[in-house]
Protein backbone atom coordinates (compact mmCIF):
# COMPACT_ATOMS: atom_id res chain seq x y z
CA UNK A 1 0.00 0.00 0.00
CA UNK A 2 1.06 3.16 -0.93
CA UNK A 3 0.73 6.89 0.34
CA UNK A 4 0.87 8.70 -3.04
CA UNK A 5 3.65 10.86 -1.71
CA UNK A 6 7.04 10.16 -3.63
CA UNK A 7 9.26 11.28 -0.83
CA UNK A 8 7.98 8.25 1.63
CA UNK A 9 8.95 4.53 1.41
CA UNK A 10 6.69 2.57 -0.63
CA UNK A 11 6.02 -1.08 -1.39
CA UNK A 12 6.73 -2.39 -4.54
CA UNK A 13 8.18 -0.85 -7.48
CA UNK A 14 8.34 3.11 -7.80
CA UNK A 15 6.98 4.23 -10.95
CA UNK A 16 6.63 7.36 -10.58
CA UNK A 17 9.77 8.14 -9.71
CA UNK A 18 12.41 9.87 -12.50
CA UNK A 19 15.52 8.35 -13.29
CA UNK A 20 18.94 10.38 -12.63
CA UNK A 21 19.89 9.97 -16.33
CA UNK A 22 16.68 11.57 -17.39
CA UNK A 23 16.66 14.79 -15.28
CA UNK A 24 16.23 17.94 -17.12
CA UNK A 25 19.78 19.56 -17.65
CA UNK A 26 20.25 22.50 -18.97
CA UNK A 27 21.38 23.41 -22.00
CA UNK A 28 25.22 24.20 -23.04
CA UNK A 29 26.69 27.78 -22.74
CA UNK A 30 23.79 28.49 -20.29
CA UNK A 31 23.68 30.88 -17.94
CA UNK A 32 23.19 29.77 -14.21
CA UNK A 33 20.37 31.04 -11.95
CA UNK A 34 21.89 33.18 -9.74
CA UNK A 35 23.10 31.69 -6.83
CA UNK A 36 23.56 28.39 -8.42
CA UNK A 37 26.49 25.79 -7.36
CA UNK A 38 27.93 23.23 -9.47
CA UNK A 39 26.40 19.58 -8.90
CA UNK A 40 29.66 17.27 -8.97
CA UNK A 41 28.68 13.79 -10.89
CA UNK A 42 25.50 15.23 -13.60
CA UNK A 43 24.81 13.11 -15.62
CA UNK A 44 24.21 14.55 -19.15
CA UNK A 45 20.79 13.84 -21.35
CA UNK A 46 21.15 11.07 -23.81
CA UNK A 47 21.89 12.77 -27.05
CA UNK A 48 22.64 16.29 -25.73
CA UNK A 49 25.99 17.40 -26.99
CA UNK A 50 28.03 17.33 -23.65
CA UNK A 51 29.43 20.71 -22.48
CA UNK A 52 33.03 21.56 -22.47
CA UNK A 53 34.94 20.42 -19.18
CA UNK A 54 35.54 23.92 -17.94
CA UNK A 55 31.40 24.44 -17.53
CA UNK A 56 29.19 21.98 -14.81
CA UNK A 57 26.61 19.75 -16.29
CA UNK A 58 24.13 20.83 -13.97
CA UNK A 59 23.34 23.87 -11.22
CA UNK A 60 21.80 23.17 -8.36
CA UNK A 61 20.00 26.36 -6.33
CA UNK A 62 21.14 25.93 -2.73
CA UNK A 63 17.90 26.04 -0.22
CA UNK A 64 17.33 29.29 1.29
CA UNK A 65 18.52 29.38 5.10
CA UNK A 66 15.81 29.82 7.89
CA UNK A 67 15.52 32.40 10.35
CA UNK A 68 17.02 31.53 13.96
CA UNK A 69 14.10 30.78 16.08
CA UNK A 70 12.64 33.20 17.88
CA UNK A 71 12.72 32.58 22.00
CA UNK A 72 9.88 33.86 24.17
CA UNK A 73 5.30 34.06 23.22
CA UNK A 74 5.44 37.56 21.95
CA UNK A 75 3.74 38.21 19.02
CA UNK A 76 5.48 40.81 16.39
CA UNK A 77 3.24 43.13 14.11
CA UNK A 78 4.07 44.56 10.83
CA UNK A 79 5.15 47.81 11.18
CA UNK A 80 2.59 48.50 8.49
CA UNK A 81 -0.47 48.85 10.72
CA UNK A 82 0.93 50.85 13.18
CA UNK A 83 -0.07 48.40 15.78
CA UNK A 84 2.40 47.90 18.73
CA UNK A 85 3.21 44.17 19.59
CA UNK A 86 1.28 41.84 22.28
CA UNK A 87 3.78 42.10 25.58
CA UNK A 88 5.34 38.53 26.18
CA UNK A 89 3.63 36.61 28.50
CA UNK A 90 6.32 36.63 31.95
CA UNK A 91 6.78 32.82 33.30
CA UNK A 92 6.70 33.82 36.45
CA UNK A 93 3.40 35.27 36.61
CA UNK A 94 1.94 32.91 35.23
CA UNK A 95 3.74 30.55 37.72
CA UNK A 96 2.04 32.67 40.46
CA UNK A 97 -1.14 33.14 39.04
CA UNK A 98 -1.17 29.40 38.80
CA UNK A 99 -0.08 28.35 42.54
CA UNK A 100 -3.01 30.88 43.26
CA UNK A 101 -5.93 29.40 41.24
CA UNK A 102 -4.11 25.24 42.85
CA UNK A 103 -4.71 26.59 46.68
CA UNK A 104 -8.31 28.34 45.19
CA UNK A 105 -9.04 24.52 43.52
CA UNK A 106 -8.20 22.71 46.60
CA UNK A 107 -10.23 25.02 49.04
CA UNK A 108 -12.87 24.95 46.49
CA UNK A 109 -13.25 21.05 46.08
CA UNK A 110 -12.97 20.77 49.97
CA UNK A 111 -16.46 23.71 50.41
CA UNK A 112 -18.20 21.88 46.90
CA UNK A 113 -17.99 18.48 48.76
CA UNK A 114 -19.49 19.99 52.08
CA UNK A 115 -21.81 22.10 50.23
CA UNK A 116 -23.08 19.04 48.37
CA UNK A 117 -24.22 17.50 51.41
CA UNK A 118 -26.22 20.55 52.67
CA UNK A 119 -27.93 20.41 49.19
CA UNK A 120 -28.94 16.98 49.52
CA UNK A 121 -29.55 17.71 53.14
CA UNK A 122 -31.80 19.71 55.13
CA UNK A 123 -30.69 23.69 53.32
CA UNK A 124 -33.00 26.60 53.30
CA UNK A 125 -34.47 27.31 49.57
CA UNK A 126 -31.79 29.94 49.06
CA UNK A 127 -28.77 27.52 49.10
CA UNK A 128 -28.53 25.78 46.05
CA UNK A 129 -29.06 28.83 43.96
CA UNK A 130 -26.46 31.02 45.60
CA UNK A 131 -23.63 28.72 46.49
CA UNK A 132 -23.95 27.14 42.80
CA UNK A 133 -23.77 31.14 41.34
CA UNK A 134 -20.80 31.78 43.45
CA UNK A 135 -19.09 28.77 42.28
CA UNK A 136 -19.79 29.27 38.98
CA UNK A 137 -18.19 33.34 38.94
CA UNK A 138 -15.53 32.17 41.07
CA UNK A 139 -14.42 30.01 38.77
CA UNK A 140 -14.91 32.09 35.53
CA UNK A 141 -13.18 34.71 37.30
CA UNK A 142 -10.41 32.95 37.87
CA UNK A 143 -10.69 31.81 34.10
CA UNK A 144 -10.36 35.16 33.29
CA UNK A 145 -6.82 35.97 35.54
CA UNK A 146 -5.36 33.08 33.02
CA UNK A 147 -6.39 34.94 30.09
CA UNK A 148 -5.33 38.44 30.92
CA UNK A 149 -1.56 36.97 32.47
CA UNK A 150 0.16 38.53 29.82
CA UNK A 151 -0.76 42.33 32.05
CA UNK A 152 0.69 43.10 35.03
CA UNK A 153 -1.82 43.79 37.64
CA UNK A 154 -5.10 42.58 35.93
CA UNK A 155 -4.70 38.32 37.16
CA UNK A 156 -4.18 39.67 40.41
CA UNK A 157 -7.04 41.48 40.69
CA UNK A 158 -9.18 38.49 39.27
CA UNK A 159 -7.74 36.27 41.26
CA UNK A 160 -8.63 38.41 44.36
CA UNK A 161 -12.21 38.49 43.04
CA UNK A 162 -12.08 34.73 42.94
CA UNK A 163 -11.06 34.51 46.34
CA UNK A 164 -13.74 36.71 47.58
CA UNK A 165 -16.25 34.30 46.05
CA UNK A 166 -14.06 31.27 48.11
CA UNK A 167 -15.04 33.27 51.28
CA UNK A 168 -18.50 33.87 50.30
CA UNK A 169 -18.90 30.01 49.77
CA UNK A 170 -17.49 29.49 53.29
CA UNK A 171 -20.12 31.95 54.80
CA UNK A 172 -22.80 30.36 53.37
CA UNK A 173 -21.66 27.24 54.53
CA UNK A 174 -21.87 28.23 57.54
CA UNK A 175 -24.69 30.31 58.19
CA UNK A 176 -26.44 27.35 56.19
Amino acid sequence: MTTGDQRTFTIGKAGGLPRQGVAPQPAPGAVPPPGAVPVAGAVPQPGAVPAPQAEPAAWSVPPKPRPAPKRGLSIKVEPVTGQPEKPAIRLRRLAGVASWALVLVLAGVASSIVGLFRIFGDSPAWFTPAFISVGVVGMLLAMMAFATVRFKGVPWMFMAASTVTLLAAFVMLRVS
